[in-house]
């Protein structure tokens, strides 16, 4: 009798260790069996948005390197963001597909200029910064051409006017103040996206996006 008394508490605690074990194994893998789109889509988005920011980040060392005088870095620089702005048009859909890849076939031509120094850095400069809008741009396009909501790519979004808004210095004249309110006003609107009243700024930051692309049209 003493040892039933000693023993049925025992296997009850650990009847009860079992049952919660297998409760908290069946509550842990629920999640992980169900798809998340919203993953799936901001992962698509950030790999555009690296990829673009990786081009020009190339294209930046390209000038760096030449304003130091050093060709062969200048040279390498630019063979890797003109392959990087080429593979970006080639997987692209939108408005500007065409002309990024011309606006990075106009840089790719000047390589052996610039090997050779026959090319200025005025003209390597404002070279690479078409190529750069041109980046934004299709970046910004690509995003409104797919039809959906724009609440999740507010990052690659304002990527995208960024590059837009650091190749203005090198069009001069009103092409230049022009841009630049677009530009603004455009990501002035976009950090809106993020907040509570996102959904509702949606329409209005679709129209100053589209304004930014008429004026980049212009431009490529």
């Amino acid at each position: 009798m003493t040892r039933n008394l000693f023993t049925l508490p025992k296997l009850t605690l650990a009847s009860l260790l079992l049952s919660t074990a297998s409760a908290f194994a069946q509550f842990g893998t629920l999640p992980k069996a169900v798809p998340s789109t919203a993953s799936a889509t901001t992962t698509a988005v950030a790999s555009t948005s690296t990829a673009a920011d990786s081009a020009a980040a190339s294209l930046d060392q390209a000038v760096a390197a030449n304003a130091k005088g050093d060709k062969a870095a200048t040279v390498s620089a630019l063979n890797a963001g003109v392959a990087a702005a080429e593979a970006q048009a080639a997987t692209s859909k939108g408005d500007f597909k065409d002309k990024l890849m011309s606006q990075a076939s106009n840089l790719k031509n000047l390589i052996p200029g610039v090997a050779s120094g026959a090319v200025s850095g005025n003209i390597l400069t404002k070279a690479v910064s078409l190529v750069k809008m041109a980046l934004g741009a299709n970046q910004i396009s690509n995003l409104l051409g797919g039809g959906g909501s724009l609440l999740s790519s507010a990052g690659a979004l304002t990527g995208g006017l960024n590059l837009l808004k650091g190749g203005l210095p090198s069009l001069g004249g009103q092409a230049t103040s022009t841009g630049g309110s677009l530009i603004s006003n455009a990501l002035s609107g976009v950090s809106k996206l993020g907040g509570i009243g996102g959904a509702a700024a949606e329409p209005a930051v679709k129209q100053q996006l589209g304004g930014v692309l008429n004026f980049a049209k212009g431009i490529l």
